[in-house]
């Protein structure tokens, strides 16, 4: 979550439509990634109990 919220701050300070659009793919991969994860993660306590 600190990614995001550095990479929306940097977003912020850009004037560049090209560089906030690549800030923005940046942070959906992450957030997919994390989404991925957890999903991972609760899949395998679910397998365990």
């Amino acid at each position: 979550m600190i990614i995001t919220k550095v990479l929306g701050l940097t977003s912020a300070l850009t004037k560049s439509k090209k560089a906030k659009i690549a800030i923005l793919a940046i942070e959906i991969g992450i957030l997919a990634y994390a989404l991925h994860q957890q999903k991972k993660e609760n899949e395998n306590k679910r397998l365990n109990s």
